[in-house]
């Protein structure tokens, strides 16, 4: 009896480990199935994938309307997450919000309309998402674009900084020409970082969580041999000694993986800043030959970098992108592609190329950043950012931003190091 026992939990045992092991080493799943609500049938096509960041891509259609979401794995990558779907539909317009679980709906509309897909921030004036809206509230849901957004701001050394519209890991610098600002939910600082004011900011750069900015030998801040590295979360310098002189035309060719690319075109050199490990190396030389960036490396004549070249991704092979500006992510952090055109600014899930959305549109932007999920924009003096789950809201005002906004903001976000 104790043996039939024992092999009773042994045989559970190895059940439940094998089990384990079957999610565990799990790396993707396809799955089709339907939701009915009210009249209407929703045909949805679930994907999840290990690789893309650990990730569901949840396909929505019913007739001409197509909606698309990607939702983070809180599910175990089980199948079928897709619980129950809100929605309106009327005038030709239909909006929908999934319902996953009773924890995980930290998403936002989507509407559809003439096969074009929209945010919620694009459609909340309409009454029609309003009252999705407010059905929506009554059960209980909540998202902090569909609130008033009101704040006051609270001067710092050179901006007023609206504290309340900050996101929590976010850290934002406006180089000051001698001195850097860094503006975070908690409060502002400021740190010298040169002896010398520099109006054009040519070759300072934020990398990571790292801000570069070389040591200039006078005043006329021309040549360097030195380079600062500024660590804006732990507030500490040091410095590198990069061993030759480069002269005032080095320009910057581009970021990749945490590291920073200067060309020096007097002197036909290419420099690999590494701040993390306050290293360089030389990648580029009249022996060497230069490197380039568009996706991969590539070695190229180092004459061609003397013509100014930044590294860029060649997008040719995307239709949807390669007539638009897309905007260039380095590192594959997120699932998307990110692009403008005309005053428009879209995303482009990498799992369904045909169908983008509308996030927001804009006019009048002097700069545009982007970091993770966010999009940071300039109008005039003032620094804004769109979140799709916060829609968009102004950050800070720095009057000197109206006349000089070349390469001056900059933003890092805690939670993309890695």
């Amino acid at each position: 009896m104790k043996r039939a026992i024992s092999v009773c939990i042994l045989l559970l045992l190895l059940f439940f480990i094998a089990q384990f092991a079957v999610v565990y080493f799990k790396q993707d799943h396809e799955a089709t199935y339907q939701i009915s609500k009210e009249d209407i049938t929703f045909e949805i096509r679930e994907q999840y994938n290990k690789k893309d960041n650990d990730t569901y891509y949840i396909n929505i259609t019913t007739g001409e309307y197509q909606f698309g979401y990607t939702i983070k794995n809180h599910f175990n990558k089980r199948k079928q997450i897709l619980e129950d779907i809100e929605l309106i539909h009327r005038d030709g317009t239909m909006c929908i919000f999934p319902i996953f679980d009773e924890q995980h709906n930290d998403h936002n509309i989507e509407c559809s309309s003439g096969g074009i897909l929209y945010s919620y921030e694009t459609q909340k004036t309409n009454s029609i998402t309003q009252e999705l809206v407010n059905n929506l509230k009554e059960k209980g849901y909540q998202n902090s674009s569909w609130q008033e957004n009101a704040t006051t701001g609270e001067k710092t050394t050179t901006s007023t900084v609206y504290k309340d519209n900050l996101l929590d890991d976010d850290y934002i610098t406006i180089w000051n020409y001698q001195n850097l600002e860094i503006i975070k939910k908690t409060g502002a600082i400021e740190q010298n970082l040169s002896s010398y004011e520099k109006y054009e900011n040519t070759q300072g750069a934020l990398v990571g969580k790292y801000y570069i900015i070389p040591v200039y030998y006078n005043q006329n801040v021309f040549d360097f041999q030195e380079l600062v590295i500024y660590d804006i979360v732990e507030n500490k310098t040091d410095r590198l000694d990069l061993e030759r002189t480069m002269s005032q035309d080095t320009y910057i060719n581009g970021i990749v993986d945490g590291k920073l690319y200067y060309m020096d075109r007097d002197n036909l050199v290419q420099l690999e800043i590494n701040p993390k490990k306050k290293q360089y190396r030389v990648i580029g030389n009249t022996e060497l030959n230069g490197q380039m960036y568009n996706g991969s490396w590539e070695t190229i004549n180092i004459y061609d970098l003397v013509n100014e070249q930044k590294f860029q991704k060649d997008y040719s092979n995307i239709p949807e992108l390669a007539s638009k500006n897309p905007v260039m992510t380095y590192e594959n952090e997120t699932d998307y592609y990110y692009y403008t055109a005309d005053g428009n600014f879209y995303r482009l899930s990498k799992r369904n190329l045909n169908l983008p959305i509308l996030l927001f549109q804009q006019q009048n932007t002097k700069e545009v950043h982007f970091c993770r999920d966010t999009f940071y924009y300039l109008i005039d003096n003032s620094l804004y950012y769109y979140h799709e789950n916060y829609g968009k809201r102004l950050i800070l005002q720095n009057d000197e931003l109206r006349y000089n906004d070349n390469n001056r903001i900059a933003v890092y976000k805690v939670s993309s190091e890695k």
